[in-house]
């Protein structure tokens, strides 16, 4: 019987479908189209918002209205809306941000192979964020990653930070805490595992699977039922699927891999299981990291994400959190991570709602170094994971607010300058090791001007500890007026001091000069020194307010207090809340005395600042007889401590000699001091 004229009923049907099927894509092609027109009349008017938040309302309500009057399903037309709407504002955002310049290729690194989770999500973010020209190279490890950006092989890494059923990625936050990369952008990815296996396998042949092991965790239930299947963890969902090609695990035919879709396309794989997930909703949320911060444009709804370390005491926590609430922030994501060097004490990473540059937000920041030991801000980016579908309530942020010119340490300034009044703070304290500097205790760091052999700094470290001292001080690079007078050991000194420190339980102090002494120094103190020369050197100051380590900035010959809080801002502004504000003398026309020592800085600067504030009357002096009474009288005006040179043997010393304290002289400068700092009801 010929057939050839004999039609399926179904073609005519089907016909149609196609017809509609690219009637909707030219449609959409269309929207989009006048989209883009849109966002390029957006970037001309710097004051037009983003998003428009009644006008996203009427067409949400109108696709509903219309969805029903169709017979067609409202949750239905409100999920397809959803995503066009997402897709729109993305489109917008790429024109307004413009990260791309002109003929430049981006370069963008993932963890995994090609099909993997990671891959499609960079490629997919880089799209939007307006890059013509992506290059996207995969690599084994996240550590991989963040090298490759650190040392300029690629200008963007993509690495997820958290599942919705698997929880936070610890080697992810890690890196990111260990080292100077920024968050510029966020991917919120919806991950579908499918069951592959090479062409034929059945289910029922299979004894092994291997994917990711967050991939594995993430499909317990399914995995669980399959009594005689063995898990195997792999590097990656796309190498376990690239994996089964060839090898003992094709020729076998009893291993299957959890990946997604495109990477059992891409591998020749068969799909024999889909939706293998614990929970429906499986989505991964990506990090896109650089090594210089992107501020976006203050009409995108962002977020601005955060580390810092709060006081080890009762509640501190709470009053760091309590500073966002009390601003009308709302938070999205806190986790703590511990501190190797500091046991049972945390970082926190916290994400909050809002450009860092919102008033609000600002205003939040600026309370919550009070509250902390340690800031650092980790960027402000776009934000991809707010609800769109029905909770259309988030408003377009204000502009922000002009920068205040004076220093953000200032707690108080008087009524003639201050340009707005600003919330009480209490005083801040810094915990060095079982050191507690400021907060109603009372700190004596004593030591050489200069750390000349390893026998003289361990007698010196001897001294203090008898004394009754809590912290030593040393110098291994040294500052001199002359360059034919001992400079300092360097790195031997450093190694000395920290041997002298650790035999007898002693925090150490000591001087940092240049940005490139910075890694040895932290490597072998517990507070690093500013000295009065170097206290106008913004670069080394800038550097300074990255560490993770208590800083003691001396004031300048001849600085006002002003500029020495300037220059504390420096520190603070880079994240370092750890600082410790010296007066050691000023530059004035008297000459009986090396300075003049400005007693009357220590209650201004408590007056101005929460800062501990710490005086040091040995280079005020010039001379061991002077010393005590200026260090007497420094405590009595409330100082939160005094850092004062004294050498096992001073006319033995190769730096300062005429200003150093013998032993003796440190005994009765500590009995003096104790019935000062009792009578304020202070600890020593």
């Amino acid at each position: 019987m010929d057939t050839t004229h004999l039609s399926d009923p179904l073609d005519p049907l089907r016909k149609e479908i196609d017809e509609a099927d690219r009637q909707l894509i030219q449609i959409l092609a269309r929207r989009f189209h006048a989209v883009k027109q849109v966002g390029a009349l957006k970037q001309a008017e710097a004051n037009h918002p983003v998003l428009d938040t009644e006008r996203e309302r009427r067409v949400q309500a109108t696709w509903v209205q219309d969805a029903e009057a169709l017979g067609l399903s409202a949750p239905f037309a409100r999920r397809v809306l959803k995503e066009i709407l997402n897709h729109s504002r993305r489109l917008q955002e790429a024109l307004i941000e413009n990260h791309q310049g002109p003929g430049r290729r981006i370069h963008c690194g993932y963890q995994g192979l090609a099909g993997s989770y990671s891959s499609m999500a960079a490629s997919h973010l880089m799209a939007h964020r307006g890059a013509a020209e992506s290059g996207f190279k995969g690599y084994g490890t996240f550590q991989e990653v963040g090298k490759a950006l650190l040392h300029g092989e690629i200008d963007y890494g993509l690495l997820p930070v958290e599942n919705s059923i698997g929880g936070s990625i610890a080697d992810v936050n890690r890196l990111i805490c260990d080292h100077a990369l920024h968050i510029v952008d966020e991917e919120v990815w919806q991950v579908e595992h499918v069951l592959a296996v090479p062409p034929g396998v059945e289910l029922s042949v299979l004894r092994v699977i291997r994917s990711h092991p967050a991939a594995l965790t993430q499909c317990e239930t399914f995995l669980s039922s399959m009594d005689e299947v063995r898990r195997e963890p792999w590097s990656d969902t796309a190498a376990a699927a690239a994996s089964l090609q060839e090898g003992a695990a094709r020729e076998r035919g009893d291993t299957g891999a959890i990946c997604s879709e495109e990477a059992a396309a891409l591998y020749g794989l068969d799909v024999i299981a889909r939706s293998l997930a614990d929970r429906e909703c499986n989505e991964t949320r990506f990090l896109l990291l650089a090594r210089e911060p992107e501020l976006p444009d203050h009409r995108l709804h962002c977020k601005t994400s955060m580390l810092f370390r709060v006081n080890h005491h009762e509640g501190a926590l709470v009053r760091a959190l309590n500073v966002f609430a009390e601003a009308g922030v709302n938070l999205t994501r806190i986790e703590s991570r511990p501190q190797p060097d500091m046991p049972w004490e945390y970082l926190f990473f916290v994400d909050v709602e809002g450009h860092m540059e919102a008033p609000a937000l600002a205003g939040a920041l600026l309370n919550l170094r009070s509250c902390c030991s340690h800031l650092r801000m980790l960027g402000c980016y776009p934000s991809r994971t707010r609800k769109q579908d029905g909770h259309l309530d988030q408003a377009p942020m204000a502009a922000a607010a002009p920068p205040q010119e004076e220093p953000v340490c200032i707690r108080e300034l008087p009524a003639a300058t201050a340009p707005a009044p600003r919330p009480d703070r209490s005083r801040s304290a810094v915990r060095i090791g079982p050191v507690i500097l400021g907060e109603g205790h009372f700190v004596l760091i004593s030591g050489p001007c200069a750390v000349e052999s390893l026998d003289q700094i361990v007698d010196a470290a001897r001294m203090v500890r008898a004394s009754g001292a809590t912290m030593l001080r040393g110098g291994a690079f040294k500052p001199r007026t002359s360059p034919h007078d001992f400079q300092g050991l360097g790195l031997e000194g450093l190694r000395y001091l920290r041997e002298a420190g650790r035999q007898f339980e002693l925090p150490t102090v000591t001087e940092v000069l240049t940005i490139e002494d910075i890694p040895d120094v932290l490597a072998h103190a517990d507070v690093l020194q500013v000295g009065a020369r170097n206290m106008h050197n913004f670069a080394l100051l800038k550097e300074l307010g990255k560490v993770d380590k208590p800083v003691i900035l001396k004031r300048g010959l001849s600085a006002t207090i002003k500029e020495l809080l300037s220059a504390a801002d420096y520190l603070l502004n880079g994240g370092n809340l750890r600082v410790i504000l010296c007066e050691r003398g000023i530059r004035t026309f008297e000459t009986s005395t090396r300075a003049t020592l400005d007693v009357s800085a220590v209650p201004v600067l408590k007056r101005l600042t929460h800062l501990p504030v710490i005086v040091d009357p040995s280079h005020a002096a010039g001379d061991r007889e002077l010393v005590i009474p200026l260090a007497l009288a420094a405590a009595a005006a409330g100082a939160d401590g005094l850092i004062v040179e004294a050498h096992p043997r001073p006319e033995e010393a190769l730096c300062d000699k005429a200003q150093a304290l013998n032993p003796d002289d440190v005994v009765r400068m500590t009995a003096a001091l104790r019935p000062i700092v009792a009578a304020q009801g202070r600890i020593w």
